[in-house]
C-alpha cells in the first residue's frame, strides 16, 4: 500500500473517531438516549441516563417500595425502591422524588463520595413531591432511607445519582428540544397494565408525551384490582413546570388500585 493510501486511511480513522466522540458526548446517538425501549432498560438495568438535555427529573417511589426483597413472601410490585434507582444527569439538573407509596412517608438523605451530607428532603407524604435537589458539582452521590421496614429493620432503600458536566448552552438546549423531540422534564409512573390505554389517553390529553412504556409481570404476582401485570411509563414534557405537573400526578395516583 502506498504512503498516500496509508495517510488517507489514517486521516479517515481519526475523522471517524472525532465524529463518534462528538456524537456520543452530546447524547445525539448515545445508546442511552430516549427511545421506545427506555422503560424496559429502566426496569431491567435499574438505571437511566438523562444527559440528553433533560433539565428536571421526577423519580418515582413506587407503591411497596419500602418492602424488603428478603421477606419470604414478596410484597413489592417492581424490582427497585426508586424508579429509576440509579441515574446519570448533567450538572444543574433538578431532581425531585414523588411519593407513590400508599400510606408511607419518606425522607431522602443524600451524601457525596466521602459520605458527607449534601441534601435532606425532609419528610414528605404519599402523593406529594419532595423538595427539589439541584446538584452543580460533578461526582457520584448516594441517597438512601433506613428504618423503612418493620419486618426487616436492616433493609435500606438506596440509589445513586452521578452528575457529569455538559457544556451545551441553554439556547442550544432549547433548540435541541424543539428540533428532535427531547423533553425538558421527565417523570416515571407505574400503572396496572389492564388500564394502561385509559391512563395513556388521559395523560396525553393533559399535554404529556409518552416517551416509552413497558409491561412486566409484577413481583407479587397480582392482587385484587391490579392484575398480574404492571406497565412502567416514561413521560416527558417540554413546557410543564414541576408545579404544573404535580396536580396531574396528585389526581391520578390515588385512583390507582394499589393498597
Amino acid at each position: 500500500m502506498s504512503i498516500k493510501s496509508c495517510l488517507q486511511l489514517s486521516l479517515l480513522g481519526i475523522g471517524l473517531s472525532l465524529v463518534f466522540s462528538i456524537v456520543d458526548g452530546f447524547g445525539v446517538a448515545s445508546s442511552q438516549s430516549f427511545g421506545v425501549d427506555t422503560a424496559s432498560r429502566v426496569l431491567n438495568n435499574k438505571s437511566m441516563d438523562l444527559t440528553a438535555n433533560v433539565a428536571k427529573l421526577i423519580i418515582l417511589i413506587p407503591n411497596e417500595g419500602h418492602e424488603s426483597p428478603e421477606m419470604p413472601e414478596e410484597q413489592r410490585l417492581i424490582n427497585q425502591p426508586y424508579v429509576p434507582q440509579n441515574i446519570v444527569v448533567n450538572t444543574g439538573t433538578n431532581v425531585v422524588w414523588f411519593n407513590g407509596d400508599v400510606d408511607h412517608d419518606h425522607k431522602i438523605t443524600l451524601v457525596d463520595e466521602n459520605s458527607n451530607p449534601v441534601f435532606e428532603s425532609g419528610e414528605f407524604k404519599f402523593n406529594t413531591l419532595s423538595k427539589p435537589l439541584l446538584l452543580n458539582d460533578t461526582g457520584k452521590f448516594s441517597y438512601s432511607e433506613s428504618d423503612v421496614s418493620q419486618d426487616d429493620p436492616k433493609f435500606v432503600m438506596e440509589g445513586t445519582i452521578t452528575t457529569v458536566y455538559n457544556n451545551i448552552s441553554q439556547s442550544g438546549k432549547a433548540e435541541t428540544n424543539s428540533s428532535n423531540g427531547n423533553y425538558d422534564t421527565v417523570t416515571l409512573l407505574m400503572v396496572p397494565a389492564k388500564d394502561v390505554e385509559e391512563h395513556v389517553s388521559n395523560l396525553q390529553n393533559q399535554g404529556l408525551g409518552i416517551v416509552s412504556q413497558y409491561t412486566f409481570k409484577d413481583l407479587r404476582g397480582g392482587q385484587k384490582g391490579t392484575g398480574p401485570e404492571q406497565t412502567l411509563l416514561v413521560l416527558g414534557s417540554k413546557e410543564k413546570s414541576l408545579d404544573n405537573l404535580l396536580p396531574i400526578l396528585e389526581e391520578l395516583t390515588p385512583k390507582l388500585p394499589y393498597n
